[in-house]
């Protein structure tokens, strides 16, 4: 009889065989796991080492590194199950498939680990799952429009054969074509050479692959698509019993933490001693992205090195696809990510850490909305609209939008549809499933502008949200919550200004309205913790001070200095219309409305209400019938009325100071208005702005104005509340900080439209018309006499247009030429100095035009170089140039650029279109092209020097191995 197995006590050997000799089976059964069915199958002889099949290639479950040992997560834990069994064992390295024969017929005892499959189980015995296994898809950086598995359709799909891969993808999704290789190097290869685009592995490709690098460069971490395979399981043949029976014993005695601190070293993400790992996502520039050399890039990126720098922690940063970035959190495996839309259930084990950046919500809209059928064609101008013109239209939102039930409350009768990622509603645009998407008003804008697709769409401000922008960690890592919060406040404010405007385009930024934002007492903060909302009072037609638009928006001067308030101490404000000034301060004195605008201080309302500091002065006018000609004073008005509206405080000095005056009081400016037209009153009083916005319309009879000099200037202020002193010191420091600047650029946004000058009409066109017919006559005489002088003039002018085309372009393309280049560079060179915007230079060298040219000759080499020249104008804007700059060397000249994130997409592009097959004349041809790209004013601060570098950068290129581009 073989031995059950080695025995280290002399004790336990006696007793074994003791139960042995009395046949006690099943009191044995119940008392020694070891003995279950001692002689149903094969017996276990422990007497030599127990074989384990592991695999070359299977990181990082079980593999062979570059020192040559085995390694992975499996052998870690086989040594430690050894170890709790006293027993030795010995890996054997054999090819994959070999693995799978050479334990299922019992030449190799045990199987390190692999995927439970059906096929499998014919022929093996499997143990009790260790763990669930996922699988990646791994996706070539070029295929931009690959963002989940239904987008891998066209694409044939790399495997190893015999592995587990091809059954599950089987049955999980038939519909993916399948190409199988040998092994996993086998599949690298392949991807390497282009053979395939798409292949899978697991979540880390072989650290001990001779090419790793180059390999992990064209088909990177983010780009890769996670689904479940199965579950992970060690096995022996299927009738090795006894076998199974010692491994399960085993591997119970392995502690949870023991099993997870081997699984933390294999299956996470390796990172440096005393650092952070920082998960993101690089689909979401100008935040986050990757550089063409594939680092880390952005203005949140920026930010967290700033983070870093101020806490003296370092940070690592792994790029993800953002589900896969959640996940990782989830699992403890990164300690963070970078940032997440903050929402009010964040991911199960996960919280949010303090906002770090805020963005703005925008629609943006698909100019297929516009009606081009008539010539009434109008954009739509909101989402009311939108949603009554064209209510079959679809609108994208992010499945995970923190103001999904708002959005739905205010404007019910949208059609939206959700999305996982921005990426897919993108898609959704570009496959004309969705006719507008509402999102982040700075990565939309970018995302268009990468896809080319800026000019097809426009924006409105609605919805007005804005989106707080968090870290996410581990719900268990709340000390880390305070170390991330505590090192963001630390940071200087002016840094990070300085990096919004690096990224971001023009207009003002979260940070830069951060920077204004005035300090609030511990009351303050208090108080506004408690008072959700404010709700402020406004007349709806008094404009330009206050109205409501037709839109039903609140709009005015004293809108614009609420939004001000708001955005720097953090007031909520809930906006109350009222049709008169009466019913308005009424209603303030019912508290009804907490507070209201445009109001002056008088010692009756000084009793009865608070008052802000003053925050706008404005002349009081009279509004008069031009007839009556140009007015001084009120003193010309005696023996008159003047009309002047209930509730303003200058009633009662007007009428103690000028009684001779009848003043006529009315509810309201239009009736203020009819009554001068009927001639019932002479004039109205009433300030500046009042006035102007009522000669900007038509009336039956002209108005003019005049300045009553004898009142003091109308002084605005804020009337708030008694009972809400608080409310007044938060108004007061608001109101401090705003600059006068800022109040003039509300003053030019309301007062820019010139005001009518109260002509007559009939007169003017009576003029017009005499002095037309001169016109005419005299125009008719001259055109007649100049009518032959202007034929020869023409001709010189189309010669001369041939001419100047000839100089300045290639007569083979139509392109550009150098010296059209020079001028337009040196142009841009000028106006982007200005402008602190970029310029790009792209030195196009084509790859293999040498060998098209001489072996299908120049007339066949002329026609690519047209074919070339026809793909790169898919490639710019209208505002771009596309140089032939001599030969097969062409250039791009890109303007307007923000960040050289921008140059890379557009050279991406053209690399893609290059690349794709050209059908000519005589036959297909296949090039390439090599790309050297110049910055401005990094790399140069004249035409000379971005050529020359944008050419050294092109043939360093072409040394690295051509079909790629290079900045310096």
């Amino acid at each position: 009889m073989k031995k059950i197995y080695q025995c280290n006590s002399k004790k336990s050997a006696i007793m074994l065989l003791l139960f042995v000799a009395l046949g006690f089976f099943s009191l044995s059964k119940q008392s020694y796991a070891l003995a279950t069915e001692p002689f149903s199958g094969t017996e276990l002889d422990l007497s030599k080492p127990l074989t384990i099949a592991v695999n070359r290639t299977s990181a990082p479950y079980h593999y062979v590194n570059s020192e040559g040992e085995v390694a992975g997560i499996m052998p870690d834990l086989w040594r430690l199950w050894a170890k709790k069994q006293q027993v030795e064992i010995e890996f054997v390295v054999m090819p994959w498939s070999d693995t799978l024969t050479s334990v299922g017929e019992s030449k190799v005892d045990i199987h390190a680990g692999l995927s439970i499959v059906d096929s499998r189980k014919q022929y093996l015995r499997f143990s009790t799952p260790h763990f669930p296994i996922y699988m990646y898809f791994y996706v070539n950086k070029k295929l931009h429009e690959v963002n989940k598995i239904n987008d891998l359709a066209p694409y044939t799909v790399g495997v190893v054969k015999n592995s587990a891969q091809p059954e599950m993808l089987a049955k999980s999704y038939p519909w993916l074509p399948l190409r199988p290789y040998i092994n996993r190097y086998a599949v690298y290869q392949a991807a390497l050479q282009g053979e395939i685009f798409v292949f899978t592995g697991m979540e880390k490709l072989s650290d001990a692959y001779p090419e790793h690098d180059r390999l992990t460069g064209m088909f990177p971490a983010y780009k890769t698509i996670r689904y479940q395979q199965g579950d992970y399981a060690v096995a022996v043949a299927k009738d090795n019993k006894v076998l199974m029976s010692f491994i399960e014993e085993g591997f119970a005695k392995i502690d949870p933490e023991e099993k997870a601190t081997i699984e933390r070293k294999w299956l996470g993400i390796e990172k440096k001693k005393n650092s952070l790992l920082v998960a993101f996502d690089p689909n979401y520039a100008p935040y986050m992205a990757l550089s063409p050399l594939g680092k880390p890039q952005g203005l949140l990126i920026d930010i967290w090195r700033l983070w870093s720098k101020n806490t003296g922690i370092a940070v690592e940063f792994v790029a993800r696809e953002i589900t896969n970035d959640v996940n990782l959190v989830q699992q403890n495996k990164v300690d963070v990510l970078l940032a997440y839309p903050e929402v009010a259930t964040p991911p199960s084990n996960t919280l949010f850490t303090q906002p770090i950046y805020q963005g703005k919500m925008k629609t943006y809209i698909a100019k297929t909305f516009l009606d081009t059928t008539t010539d009434n064609s109008v954009e739509v101008s909101s989402l009311e609209e939108l949603s009554q013109r064209y209510p079959n239209k679809v609108i994208g939102v992010w499945q995970q939008s923190s103001f999904k039930d708002k959005l739905n409350e205010l404007y019910p009768a949208l059609n939206i549809r959700y999305f996982n990622t921005v990426p897919e509603i993108l898609k959704a645009i570009e496959d004309n499933e969705i006719s507008a998407m509402i999102g982040l008003e700075d990565i939309l804008s970018t995302r268009l502008i990468q896809n080319n697709l800026q000019a097809q769409f426009y924006h409105i401000e609605q919805p007005d949200f804005m989106l707080d922008l968090s870290p996410l960690i581990h719900v268990n890592n709340a000390k880390l919550a305070r170390i991330i919060n505590d090192g963001f406040k630390g940071l200087d404010i002016k840094n990070l200004v300085a990096l919004e405007k690096r990224w971001l385009n023009g207009g003002e930024h979260y940070y830069q309205r951060q920077a204004k934002k005035v300090t609030l007492s511990a009351q303050e903060q208090e108080f506004l913790a408690n008072y959700k909302t404010v709700n402020f009072g406004l007349i709806k037609d008094l404009s330009p001070v206050e109205s409501i638009n037709e839109r039903g928006d609140f709009v005015g001067i004293n809108r614009d200095i609420i939004n001000l308030i708001s955005q720097r101490t953090d007031i909520k404000f809930n906006y109350v219309a009222y049709d008169s000034w009466q019913q308005l301060y009424q209603a303030l004195l019912d508290n009804k409305v907490d507070m209201l605008a445009s109001i002056t201080p008088t010692e009756q309302r000084e009793k009865e209400i608070l008052f802000s500091e003053s925050y706008w002065k404005m002349p009081w006018v009279i509004l008069h019938q031009q007839k009556t000609g140009k007015q001084l004073s009120l003193k010309d008005f005696y023996g008159k009325s003047l009309a002047i509206v209930k509730g303003y405080y200058l009633i009662g000095m007007l009428r103690e100071q000028y009684p001779l005056i009848n003043f006529k009081l009315v509810d309201n400016r239009e009736q203020a208005v009819v009554a001068m037209q009927q001639d019932i009153v002479a004039g109205f009083v009433t300030t500046m702005a009042s006035a102007t916005q009522l000669l900007k319309k038509e009336h039956l009879v002209p108005l003019m104005i005049s300045v009553v000099e004898e009142v003091n200037l109308d002084i605005s202020h804020f009337g708030i509340n008694n009972q809400l002193p608080l409310l007044q010191s938060i108004i007061n420091k608001g109101l401090l900080s705003i600059s006068e600047r800022e109040t003039q650029a509300i003053y030019d946004a309301w007062f820019s439209v010139s005001i009518n000058t109260g002509l007559n009409k009939k007169m003017v066109m009576q003029v017009a018309a005499q002095v037309g017919v001169i016109i005419l006559f005299v125009l008719v005489v001259i055109v007649m006499w100049n009518r032959r002088l202007q034929v020869e003039i023409k001709r010189r002018e189309q010669l001369e247009k041939i001419m100047k085309h000839m100089a300045t372009h290639d007569e083979l393309t139509g392109l550009a030429n150098r010296v059209l280049l020079k001028d337009r560079l040196n142009s841009a060179i000028a106006f982007h100095q200005r402008q602190q915007l970029k310029i790009a230079v792209l030195f196009i060298d084509l790859d293999g035009f040498k060998s098209i040219n001489d072996n299908y000759g120049h007339d066949v080499g002329d026609e690519l170089l047209q074919e070339v020249a026809s793909r790169l104008k898919g490639c710019v804007r209208e505002s771009d140039t596309i140089v032939r700059f001599g030969g097969d060397e062409f250039v791009l000249l890109l303007t307007g650029l923000h960040s050289n994130n921008e140059a890379a997409y557009v050279a991406e592009k053209v690399l893609r279109l290059m690349q794709a097959e050209f059908t000519l004349s005589t036959d297909s041809a296949y090039i390439g092209c090599s790309i050297g790209i110049a910055v401005y004013p990094e790399d140069g601060v004249d035409d000379n020097e971005l050529l020359k570098v944008a050419d050294t950068l092109m043939y360093k290129v072409k040394a690295a191995g051509k079909n790629h581009y290079m900045f310096n």
